[in-house]
């Protein structure tokens, strides 16, 4: 009998736990509910600038959709909204605005609501620039600096006072005191004085220039394998110099391009007690001496390519960059092996290398073996090389007999450069012009002189859009075109040349070949609009042609449409283009921006 007792007394507390539960979620559920909170919303009512403004920067604004917002924390936000409403409108001028603010408080739905009259703005009434210390004296050219200063102020009389303008017209007066001499140079006054009931702003600005400062001694940090003179030899600016935050960044510039370095910081020491002789203090972060260079590609001129290269900056632990390597391209193959002399003090690199070169170009078989010794000097501006080479070359045409050179030439070529970014530019130009010149009295087999030139510039189009114009005429003087070298030549055609037209199709036609001629013209005009902010397309024209005279000269046109991508690694451009002369459509890809 004792073992039903149990069961039911069991049956009875399962009923028991069973109700408890029951009972307890119906306990809570209210209590939930009484927890849960409503959603939280913003309504602005404001012109169009205004309301786009507070939509921007107005705390509530910015955190009601939160997930974690509570009626506590939204209350205290549209408690402190009016006052920001006010400063965020006295930013753009509006000091006496009208604000009126509402908060519906419904149980699923809270709502700010904000109505917003900004009034009449506050216009600049006087501005006062002044400046002190020795930019005040009359030497050097601090009259005219201070007059350009003066000049370049964004906040003139009859504007309306902004905020953003005021700080940038301080940073502006500060930056141009300290960019030449004045590298302390601070504001020591600043004040705009509103009067909201005129709707009137007076500014004042003091600027200090401190002491004019002069360059001192190099101090050199974080060298380890290669030497110090490897700086000190590029390095222009004398104990003396008057201090200029352009010198500096030129001379941080210059190290990045030797490739010796991952890192450059250039730097003076600013002391208002010690302005002369400030310490130029250089630290840098080498680059690995070895490097091994693997690379494979594709152009629509050359076809698939690839390439290895091996370099090692610092043979014998004296910085000598030495590299070689071997590029394998349908139309074309080179071996070669360079070495070149960390710079000297006057700033030029000598080297010599040897090459081998292999082409098949429009049924024109070409193989070059040369010795080159060269002197060269490049800057981010400006790059120049004077080179005397020596070398031999044979050509095979099918159907003719070979012609084998010798030449001896020597070239000068000169670029300069200003353009905005030397990557993707998109405004400025380049110049780049060449002479070449060889003669029987020195192992040439033929004499010969050569002239090019080449030019690009870049016209920006309102925010987006670019103009680009390119422009490139040479001419040869050689008696005996088939003894000079193919290099020294011109041929025309291809994704850099004249669109629309095969790789190096428009030269001279020697039986089934097409072979480099003594003269060349090409003109293009291309317009790209961007459709983002990486990609975009374009429309060109390019003309020219290449022939072996003045009166044989007939211009190819080439044109068509393009699509333009800012790659990660660079611009990348797919044309389709249509020869009139052949009356073809040709398809030319073009990686990274060449010159």
């Amino acid at each position: 009998m004792a073992m039903p007792a149990f069961r039911t007394r069991a049956r009875a507390m399962r009923l028991g736990c069973a109700w408890f539960a029951l009972l307890s979620m119906l306990m809570i559920a209210p209590v939930r509910a009484q927890t849960s909170q409503p959603e939280f919303s913003v309504e602005i009512e404001a012109p169009p600038q205004i309301k786009a403004l507070l939509e921007r920067h107005l705390r509530i604004q910015q955190l009601a959709a939160q997930p974690d917002m509570r009626r506590g924390r939204f209350l205290a936000l549209y408690q402190g909204a009016d006052a920001q409403i006010r400063e965020l409108l006295a930013t753009e001028g509006y000091f006496s605005p009208r604000v009126e603010a509402a908060l519906d408080q419904m149980p699923e739905r809270w709502r700010a609501r904000f109505r917003v009259d900004p009034g009449e703005p506050s216009l600049i009434r006087s501005v006062d620039i002044r400046f002190s210390g020795p930019i005040t004296e009359e030497r050097w050219d601090n009259l005219k600096r201070m007059a350009e200063l003066r000049e370049r102020w964004p906040l003139k009389p009859g504007m309306r006072f902004r905020q953003q303008l005021w700080d940038q017209g301080k940073q502006t007066l500060l930056i141009g005191l300290a960019n030449e001499r004045y590298a302390a140079a601070e504001i020591a006054q600043s004040e705009a004085r509103v009067h909201p009931e005129e709707r009137a702003v007076d500014l004042t600005v003091v600027a200090d220039s401190g002491p004019p400062f002069t360059f001192g001694p190099l101090v050199v940090e974080g060298l380890s394998r290669y030497p110090e003179s490897l700086v000190r030899n590029l390095n222009r600016l004398a104990p003396g110099t008057p201090y200029s935050e352009k010198a500096l960044t030129d001379l941080q510039e210059d190290l990045l391009g030797t490739g010796y370095f991952a890192s450059v910081l250039v730097s003076a020491d600013i002391d208002r007690e010690h302005p002369e002789h400030a310490p130029i203090r250089v630290t840098v972060v080498e680059q690995p001496s070895k490097k091994l260079r693997l690379a494979i590609g594709f152009s629509t001129d050359v076809g698939a390519n690839g390439e290895i290269a091996y370099t090692d900056r610092n043979i014998l632990d004296r910085a000598w960059s030495w590299t070689s390597g071997l590029k394998l391209a349908q139309k074309e193959q080179v071996a070669g092996t360079d070495l070149a002399l960390p710079p000297a003090p006057d700033g030029y690199r000598y080297g010599g290398s040897l090459q081998w070169q292999r082409t098949d170009i429009q049924n024109e078989v070409t193989t070059t073996l040369g010795a080159f010794l060269r002197r060269f000097k490049s800057t981010r501006e400006k790059d120049s090389e004077l080179s005397l080479g020596l070398l031999t070359q044979s050509k095979r045409i099918s159907g003719i007999p070979a012609d084998s050179l010798i030449a001896l030439p020597l070239q000068y070529s000169w670029t300069q450069r200003k353009v905005d970014n030397l990557v993707d530019p998109r405004a400025g130009w380049i110049l780049n012009w060449q002479g070449t010149a060889a003669s029987k009295a020195v192992l040439s087999d033929a004499d010969f002189a050569r002239g090019y030139a080449k030019a690009m510039g870049f016209v920006p189009v309102g925010r987006r859009d670019t103009l680009v114009l390119r422009g490139e005429a040479g001419a040869v003087y050689a008696p005996q075109p088939r003894k000079v070298p193919s290099q020294y030549l011109f041929r025309a055609g291809g994704s850099n040349s004249i669109r629309g037209y095969a790789f190096q199709s428009i030269g001279e036609q020697v039986g089934d070949a097409v072979t480099g001629a003594r003269v060349l013209g090409v003109v293009s005009g291309e317009y790209v609009h961007l459709l983002t902010e990486r990609w975009g397309i374009s429309a060109f024209i390019d003309a020219g042609d290449a022939t072996d005279r003045f009166n044989n000269f007939d211009f190819k046109l080439g044109y068509g449409v393009g699509v333009r991508w800012k790659s990660p690694v660079g611009p990348l451009a797919l044309d389709l283009a249509y020869g009139q002369a052949t009356e073809e459509f040709r398809l030319h890809f073009l990686a990274g921006f060449v010159f």
